[in-house]
């Protein structure tokens, strides 16, 4: 479809398979991940010159705007940002997390996804029609205990993606929030061991429902979201009124 997309945490889980889905569709996809350390893997795995790796520290304003920057030399638009990059720690009470571990949950997932949003938007409001989705979780539209930091970034996931859609209800911009429930992931293996990761949705599935989201075949409104658990569609939640 020639379109120009944009996706953090590419290098493995949900991204990578995001990455895959839109190269199969003919676009160009641009990487972001933290560290080069799954990039070799994910290349491999993706197989195409229109697949392309950045490394980056998401959390950071100036490295978000480098990043971007390196981008904007190849190419001009942003026709769709899925912000995937995340983190989730340890399962721990509140009252025995420590505050750098919730300030860490924060940039790495609220953070990350307003500096990709606020320095994207200039350029994708230029356009007759663009696409931000957001990722947050299940634990973002209900509290999940031990996973506090983790829940309250994400619900500030959803917020953002609210804020974006009420601000622009007009421009061609359309932004969404999808929040998936466990998925087959190395995140959810360190969280809750093999045997339980094994019984979650695998990331490849989650991907095709948000590619059929991008391509119209699933509606969401710009500022509602959508809660993929068990292998099934659960809820599509109407955006807030204004």
């Amino acid at each position: 479809m020639n379109r120009e997309v944009i996706i953090t945490g590419a290098s493995r889980g949900l991204g990578l398979e995001l990455a895959k889905k839109f190269i199969d569709s003919g676009d160009k996809v641009f990487g972001i991940s933290r560290t080069a350390r799954y990039h070799a893997a994910a290349l491999a795995a993706v197989a195409s010159p229109a697949f392309k790796l950045f490394t980056g520290d998401m959390t950071s304003e100036k490295s978000v705007k480098n990043i971007l920057m390196k981008i904007k030399r190849q190419t001009k638009k942003i026709d769709i940002l899925v912000n995937n990059a995340g983190y989730c720690g340890s399962l721990t009470r509140v009252e025995d997390l420590p505050l750098k571990e919730f300030h860490r949950h924060m940039a790495q997932n609220l953070d990350s996804a307003f500096l990709m949003c606020k320095f994207a938007l200039p350029v994708m409001l230029k356009q007759k029609k663009a696409l931000i989705i957001n990722i947050s979780s299940m634990a973002g539209t209900r509290a999940v205990p031990r996973l506090m930091a983790y829940s309250a970034s994400k619900f500030g996931v959803l917020a953002l993606s609210q804020s974006i859609a009420k601000e622009n209800p007009d421009a061609g911009l359309k932004c969404i929030t999808v929040c998936p429930g466990g998925m087959n992931t190395q995140m959810r293996r360190d969280l809750f061991g093999l045997e339980d990761a094994a019984r979650q949705q695998t990331p490849g599935f989650v991907a095709d429902i948000i590619s059929q989201i991008v391509d119209d075949k699933i509606t969401v409104l710009s500022g509602g979201h959508i809660v993929i658990r068990y292998g099934k569609i659960t809820d599509i939640a109407q955006p807030p009124a204004a």
